[in-house]
């Protein structure tokens, strides 16, 4: 294996099968999602991408980024160091497409005027350029040096009929506490897109013991504190290069979920203002201040990310500045929801009392719920989305665990699951008894943010368990990256239990659970055709800066098409 970050010139001339003299070269054809402009000068160059030149990783530092896959496009980004940045300058993109002689349109450079005050950010949104279910290669060129090469690709026709749809999944990557060999894995697989179910980066400073994973933020604090620290959490985590390597690779779909910001956030319905968890931040008091916080997160966020989503900054409400939630349709094969489970979300309710009436069930997008994951409008195009039968599966980008978990163990809970769909109990049982009664079959969630491997059953309810006809969908989560998982928590705590006996017990306890792994790190692969969901979850060790970094099979499930039936492969 190598660690080589992106492929070079003869990788992509081996992987195309040859790009003929003249193959396609385009720059951007439209605006770009991040308000910056595209001159139509044309310019010269060569036929297909080259080999970076010795001076790119100085230029691009944090590499490049694609994401957001249409049918006709998808959003590159890529980063331009300060030190080589000159306003005169220009930056180009050029691309080649698989498959032979192309041509999207005329070459044309990208305005660079406004990157500083986008901390050098560079999004370009090629929607409207492209083809449909198909493979490119992109290259920056900034004053003359050629950045690394990326791959990304289009999405089918809704019309298509796609053979597969194969998902890296990812999710929890806090940067002190361990490598990235697992994103080195990922780059390995054979996929087609990238989902990261988020905490992208974590808000907090400090130094856990590894070489090289020290976090200093420029406040100076043990935790974010404006714009200038977020923006430096994700250029750190961004210099990482498995990252690199599996963010040039793949085009990345993805959510957030709570360390984007801050730990445990949530909106404040009564004061109208946005929240920590308890103890999380030391100004969560300060409403101001948090507004502030908060704003400046999604903005980091947004200038990070290789999305195309609604971002206004001077929207009056802090909800009203980023439309998160959206969807992907792959053909006739499958339909990919992705929900933001943090920015509507009220405080978690630790004594849930339920009550889903018929008139509720009914109005499911225009209820008012006391407790809510999802906010009204977005439960109100949830519910569209799921019923909207034109594709074999529907898939579920669902950051926090949805099915109910029992963590007692000796008469204690073991952890409190509250910031999960178990504090939204209400909700989580409306949606389910909603998907029950409009027949949604194929449902399948792909979950993140509990640092743990497990495959189970979603269900109405959770009385009668073992009842087959109460399954609504299946759920699989994949490991955490590097951050926390349930063996270190319980050492760090010094509780004097093995974990193999907590695993043990907490399946005993959840009997729609078939599998659960809080032992290991690491990164899941699913795989959708018109037969089957094969979700397989694999533990790669953090300890080690190297890509050859251990890497083996925790678990793989089969669930095959008209029945919520989990089968061990």
């Amino acid at each position: 294996m190598t660690e080589e970050p992106t492929p070079g010139r003869r990788d992509v001339l081996r992987s195309i099968g040859g790009v003929p003299a003249g193959a396609l070269l385009v720059d951007a054809l439209g605006p770009d999602p991040s308000g910056q402009s595209l001159s139509t000068e044309a310019l010269s160059g060569q036929s297909e991408p080259v080999d970076p030149d010795p001076e790119a990783d100085r230029v691009f530092p944090q590499g490049v980024a694609s994401g957001d896959p249409t049918t006709d496009g998808v959003v590159l980004w890529t980063r331009i160091d300060p030190d080589a940045y000159s306003r005169s300058a220009p930056l180009t993109l050029r691309m080649a497409a698989t498959g032979g002689f192309h041509r999207l349109g005329p070459l044309r450079s990208v305005e660079t005027g406004g990157l500083p005050g986008r901390d050098y950010t560079v999004k370009v949104d090629l929607a409207g350029a492209l083809e449909p279910d198909r493979e490119y290669y992109y290259q920056f060129v900034y004053d003359g040096v050629h950045g690394p090469v990326g791959r990304c690709r289009t999405l089918p026709r809704p019309t298509a009929s796609p053979e597969r749809v194969r998902l890296g999944v990812a999710t929890c990557q806090d940067y002190r506490e361990g490598y990235y060999g697992a994103f080195h894995h990922l780059a390995d697989e054979d996929l087609d897109f990238l989902l990261h179910l988020g905490d992208i980066i974590y808000e907090w400073a400090g130094h856990l013991g590894l070489d090289g994973r020290r976090i200093r933020l420029p406040s100076g604090r043990r935790m974010a504190w404006g714009l200038e620290d977020y923006r430096y959490l994700h250029r750190t985590y961004r210099s990482d290069r498995f990252f690199q390597q599996a963010l040039a690779r793949y085009a990345m779909i993805a959510t957030w979920d709570d360390h984007e910001i801050v730990d445990n956030r949530y909106w404040d319905y009564e004061a109208d203002r946005p929240r920590a968890g308890d103890g999380a931040h030391p100004r969560n008091d300060d409403a101001e201040f948090m507004r502030q916080l908060f704003a400046d997160g999604m903005r980091a966020w947004w200038e990070y990310m290789p999305v195309r989503v609604q971002y206004d900054p001077d929207a009056d409400s802090l909800q009203d500045r980023l439309r998160l939630f959206r969807s992907f349709r792959f053909g006739d094969l499958v339909d990919l929801l992705v929900t933001d489970e943090r920015l509507f979300r009220s405080k978690p309710d630790r004594d849930p009392q339920v009550d889903v009436s018929e008139a509720a069930l009914s109005a499911l997008g225009s209820v008012e719920l006391e407790h809510t994951m999802l906010g009204q409008s977005q439960r109100e195009w949830f519910a569209d989305a799921v019923t909207d039968d034109a594709t074999t599966w529907t898939a579920w980008a669902n950051e926090v665990l949805n099915m109910r978990l029992d963590t007692e163990y000796n008469g204690q809970q073991r952890f409190d699951n509250a910031d999960a769909w178990d504090g939204y109990e209400t909700e989580r049982r409306l949606l389910m008894r909603y998907l029950d009664e409009q027949n949604v079959d194929n449902f399948v969630a792909l979950t993140g943010d509990l640092h743990t491997a497990l495959a189970g059953y979603m269900r109405v309810d959770y009385d009668g368990e073992t009842d087959p006809d109460g399954r609504v969908g299946v759920e699989f989560m994949t490991p955490a990256i590097t951050s926390a998982n349930l063996a270190e928590i319980l050492a760090m705590r010094d509780v004097d239990v093995p974990t193999s006996l907590v695993e043990r017990g907490i399946l005993g306890r959840n009997p729609h659970l078939e599998f659960f792994d809080g032992s290991h790190h690491g990164y899941a692969v699913a795989e959708f055709t018109p037969d089957a969901c094969e979700f397989t979850a694999y533990a790669v060790d953090k300890t080690v800066d190297s890509a050859n970094a251990s890497k083996e099979e925790l678990a793989a499930f089969r669930v095959p098409e008209g029945e919520p039936r989990l089968e061990s492969r």
